[in-house]
């Protein structure tokens, strides 16, 4: 074969391979980029991008925003509006959001000119592991407008990528009669109604057969983010200060599972450092809440009903009952002996 017909047959073939992704891609829809709605189930979306997408066609209609990784996710709206007057809460949850992402969409917000009276921020424990996402992460990438990247290069990147096990999780969604994470867009919430009914209706038998409520864990989770944790943490709090945002912050209620992945000297200077930047209320650790399983999903995500105990000792509602361990509030610079 000479070198023309070579050029030839590899320029069809390379034309014809990516075109087929591109076609599949696009059909499929593994992150819901491109809303092609083939498959009525999503199974999972980015976040980072669908969020805001809807939030520059819909944010005139929010003026307060509630920052979290998914473990927020699950908390509607009214359970925070009841406290705040003549708020109206948008849930902007992330799949693995960590202080990064607080920051370079706060920055967005504010340059984009949202309205923002109140900002209610989790943080995980996770976070002084974890910073940013990993560049090869597209269920996890941010949206072209916040990078200030082209939309139409961002786009591509997800037209022509190549995610054999993304494709197949969206199919095989679609193909299984269980219902799977639902999510609503419109407040920003996802939820698991099928585990929640197991749970009200036969709590015992749920905890016996998570499997992740039952693993022998090690303390290896250790705290290597701390520059870059504590810089993005202190931007968030000047921007809210200099912008008039009432921000309430908060550490998640990690099951009790999931805290003994931390190496403990290294949480209780993650805890000392957050308290020297700002006033928080601590819902880690454990307590009363944490070591009830029945409280998860999983040992990585609590229930509503968690979300709720939380709000109503941030708020001060003495109408629902919250466990006197759970919850300490901890003023800024006196993290002591708590």
């Amino acid at each position: 074969m000479n070198t023309k017909k070579w050029l030839i047959t590899f320029t069809t073939v390379f034309v014809v391979t990516m075109s087929l992704f591109a076609l599949v891609n696009y059909i499929v829809d593994p992150f819901s980029i491109f809303q092609s709605h083939f498959f009525k189930r999503s199974g999972q979306i980015n976040e980072r991008y669908v969020k805001i997408e809807f939030l520059e066609k819909h944010h005139n209609e929010f003026n307060a925003y509630m920052f979290g990784s998914s473990r927020i996710g699950v908390v509607k709206p009214e359970v925070i509006e009841q406290y705040v007057p003549n708020s109206k809460f948008y849930n902007f949850t992330l799949s693995s959001g960590n202080l990064h992402d607080y920051m370079v969409h706060l920055k967005y917000f504010l340059k984009r000119h949202y309205e923002i009276k109140t900002l209610y921020m989790q943080i995980d424990i996770d976070d002084m592991n974890y910073y940013g996402q990993d560049e090869s992460d597209y269920l996890c990438k941010l949206h072209p407008y916040v990078t200030g990247e082209s939309l139409l290069a961002g786009q591509m990147k997800y037209l022509f990528g190549f995610f054999p096990l993304n494709v197949r999780k969206k199919i095989s969604v679609n193909f299984k009669k269980a219902s799977p994470k639902k999510f609503d867009i419109s407040t920003g919430i996802w939820s698991l109604e099928d585990n929640e009914r197991e749970l009200k209706e036969n709590p015992q038998k749920y905890v016996a057969n998570e499997a992740s409520f039952h693993f022998k864990n090690r303390r290896v989770l250790r705290y290597i983010r701390e520059k870059e944790a504590m810089e993005a943490l202190k931007t968030i709090v000047d921007l809210c200060h200099k912008n008039s945002i009432k921000l309430y912050v908060f550490t998640s209620a990690h099951n009790q599972n999931k805290m003994d992945t931390y190496v403990l000297e290294d949480y209780h200077k993650y805890l000392r450092d957050i308290s020297e930047i700002t006033s928080f209320y601590d819902f880690s650790g454990y307590n009363s809440v944490t070591m009830n399983n029945a409280n998860y999903y999983e040992m990585s995500h609590y229930r509503p009903r968690v979300g709720v105990l939380m709000a109503a000792r941030i708020f001060h509602d003495n109408t629902i009952p919250v466990p006197k361990d759970f919850g300490k509030f901890i003023e800024k610079g006196t993290l002591g002996g708590h």
